[in-house]
């Protein structure tokens, strides 16, 4: 008779230890790919304020979102980092995701402290976003915490303030950059969104006199061109679940990002926001030539 029970409760057990393991792997697998997602670049900010200033080294200071931060789009940063023609520079990549314009006047005071040679710029997608709905708005309030909306004018003031304070307490050599495409359907709202702020952030550039790298647009007149031979532009959708799903297949496959792109249905980028290497070489080449 306890034969009988104990043949009973076994496979019961065996499935509950399981499906134990499976969630215990699953959460730690998970909580792996969340970590390398977030993981601030070693070359950040707070990093090069430590360095040992040398005399005949330049210093190449990249200020941004994501898509500068580098761990779930292209690593353009790290790119240029590596390029011989830049070994004997410092190149700073402070990148951080989800940041908004707000959140990088808290960075300023550092950029006084290292007072680079060069400092580009590109930041304005997560502004864009957080001003298409509610939706968007919430998960950037959770995140950074806002009291404050997030719309065209506080774009503006803010990235007006970034550009003055650097350009006037530093002697950097400062560059805009517009923000990549919101989407690639160019009839669609988030395409359109993206391309105003472009056109904000342009604006403020040539009030200021400083130079500008006319990234959006030039992505713009490429997809037209995808479009003209046949290709079907995806718009952005909103919500974080493609661009978690395509961040957990980046990093648990050996899928490129432009593998994860031309799956997701988009050319240029991997989740509607992030950029595939097809697209980071291109803003690649442009701050090269810039830099030369």
């Amino acid at each position: 008779m306890q034969f009988i029970q104990k043949k009973q409760i076994e496979p019961y057990m065996y499935f509950k230890l399981n499906r134990i393991a499976y969630i215990f792997c699953c959460l730690f697998f998970t909580s792996c790919v969340v970590f390398q997602a977030k993981r601030v670049p070693n070359n950040n900010l707070d990093w090069s304020l430590q360095v040992p200033k040398e005399a005949k080294k330049r210093i190449i200071l990249f200020l941004g979102d994501s898509i500068t931060h580098g761990r779930v789009s292209y690593d353009y940063v790290n790119a240029i980092a590596k390029n011989k023609f830049f070994e004997n520079d410092i190149v700073v990549n402070e990148g951080i995701n989800s940041r908004l314009t707000n959140q990088l006047l808290g960075k300023l005071d550092d950029v006084e402290k290292l007072n680079p040679d060069f400092v580009f710029i590109l930041i304005g997608t997560n502004d864009a976003k957080a001003a298409l709905n509610e939706e968007e708005y919430k998960r950037y309030k959770s995140v950074w915490s806002l009291t404050d909306p997030v719309d065209k004018t506080s774009f503006i003031n803010n990235l007006s303030n970034i550009a003055e304070r650097i350009k006037t307490k530093t002697k950097a050599s400062v560059v805009f950059i517009s923000l990549p495409l919101l989407g690639e359907d160019p009839s669609s709202i988030p395409f359109q969104q993206a391309k105003a702020y472009a056109c904000y952030t342009k604006q403020i550039a040539k009030d200021r006199g400083l130079d500008y790298l006319p990234f959006f647009e030039t992505l713009e007149s490429k997809i037209f061109e995808e479009i003209k031979r046949g290709f079907h532009p995806r718009s952005y959708e909103s919500g974080v679940w493609s661009m978690y799903w395509t961040i957990l297949r980046y990093y648990s496959t050996t899928q490129t990002w432009d593998d994860l792109s031309s799956s997701n249905g988009y050319y240029f980028l991997t989740d509607g926001i992030h950029l595939n290497e097809r697209a980071g070489k291109i803003l690649e080449s442009m701050i090269l030539e810039k830099l030369k």
